[in-house]
């Protein structure tokens, strides 16, 4: 049984990729997730049978919004997951943030279910850019510390919080690294780099619209773009949703700029990386802090993939992630990441160069080598776990 609350199934790729490859496997795999206008209550996605529920997961950004939507979470996908265990769940697979859904595993483990802790971002971090250091941040910090100790398995997108989990208490061999990457099924052939001096370059931006995701400076970089470098045809695709999508609006308007962006929402993942490969060249604004110098950006990894021209900042993850396959401004130099944008649209040559880098990245990114360190991971852990004694042995774990 998996346990999703802050995305959508099967929306969040990381999810999605890691159930398919169990089902693959010859596990039984069963999601929980929130359920959105257009999705069904139960349905199944490719081998993984997937449950539904209602929450609002847009809002604000305020406590009061956050503090809603936990509850209702909560709530659901404690009762979800209570009946899963009760019902003869192997292992109980529980993807953050939040770091709060633990709870059912402590009536698991005296049955014999597994627990598996998915932990996509750092947990007390993310609590400190969204409300500030204080009481929330310590409670988060707690969260995690209770979810890794408790955990059979810790699994986590990079080394960095491979670290962090280690810190908060789990056992080291218990922490598998499991990367954000595409599947080589899903690599789209990109369209080749627009010749000669681009006036006109289309951007794209791939990702959550969060405080701690540099959103608010996309308006000072779209006026440097049109008024010092002289790009008046810049345009730009915001591929996403989140609290600072109307602010971003706001500030759009007040320069002028809004019919220059187009904002999609929350958008099929196929379509995702076409929008990605129609690109001329992508985006990252996240800017240099603790939670984002420890994540792995999967909207890197998929810019990257797709062979298109990237601009970030020099975050540490993000430098692992895309070696020498994209341009990097130092850390808050804003100046620098609208320079090299500029130059990028206006070097064919440079364009082409970091296309090619791109192509050579893209194999050391594909999904199918962290599926190997999924599965190997799972082996292992089941490999560890006595049977469980109200019930006979199924011929594969129940998930």
């Amino acid at each position: 049984m998996m346990l999703l609350e802050n995305d959508l199934y099967p929306y969040d790729v990381r999810v999605r990729y890691e159930a398919e490859a169990l089902a693959r496997a010859g596990y039984e795999v069963r999601v929980v997730a929130p359920r959105g206008a257009d999705q069904l209550r139960r349905e199944t996605v490719d081998g993984v049978a997937v449950e539904r529920f209602r929450l609002p997961l847009e809002h604000r950004g305020r406590a009061v919004d956050l503090l809603a939507e936990y509850a209702v979470a909560h709530v659901q996908l404690y009762a979800r997951g209570l009946r899963a265990i009760v019902r003869g769940a192997d292992v109980l697979h529980v993807h953050n943030p939040p770091d709060t859904l633990f709870g059912p595993a402590l009536v698991g483990r005296p049955l014999g279910c597994r627990f598996v802790f998915d932990q996509h971002d750092l947990f007390p971090e993310l609590a400190k850019a969204k409300f500030g250091p204080g009481p929330v941040q310590s409670v988060a910090r707690l969260a995690q510390r209770a979810s890794v100790r408790l955990a059979d398995l810790v699994i986590v997108t990079n080394e960095s919080q491979r670290e962090a989990a280690i810190g908060a208490g789990a056992s080291p061999d218990s922490v598998v690294v499991v990367r954000n990457a595409l599947r080589r099924s899903d690599l789209l052939a990109a369209d080749p780099p627009r010749p000669g001096r681009l006036l006109d370059p289309r951007l794209v931006y791939v990702g959550a619209l969060e405080r701690q995701d540099g959103i608010e400076r996309i308006p000072w970089l779209l006026q440097t773009l049109v008024a010092r470098h002289g790009l008046r045809g810049t345009s730009l695709t915001v591929v996403g949703f989140g609290a600072e999508r109307e602010p971003l609006e706001r500030g759009l308007e007040e320069l002028g700029l809004a019919d220059r962006v187009t904002f999609t929402g929350r958008t099929e993942h196929a379509r995702v990386l076409e929008l990605i490969a129609e690109a001329d060249i992508c985006i990252d604004s996240a800017e240099c802090s603790e939670l984002n110098h420890r994540t792995t950006m999967v909207k890197v990894a998929e810019y990257v993939s797709l062979g298109k021209p990237t601009v970030a900042f020099a975050l540490r993850e993000t430098v692992h992630t895309a070696g020498n396959a994209a341009a990097l401004a130092r850390c808050g130099d804003w100046d620098e990441f609208a320079a090299l944008v500029a130059e990028l649209a206006g070097l064919e040559a440079r364009r082409r160069e970091l296309s090619g880098r791109t192509r050579a990245r893209a194999e050391q990114l594909v999904w199918e080598r962290s599926e190997e360190a999924l599965l190997g991971a799972y082996e292992r852990t089941l490999a560890r776990a006595p049977a469980r004694r109200s019930r006979p042995q199924r011929r594969s774990p129940i998930l």
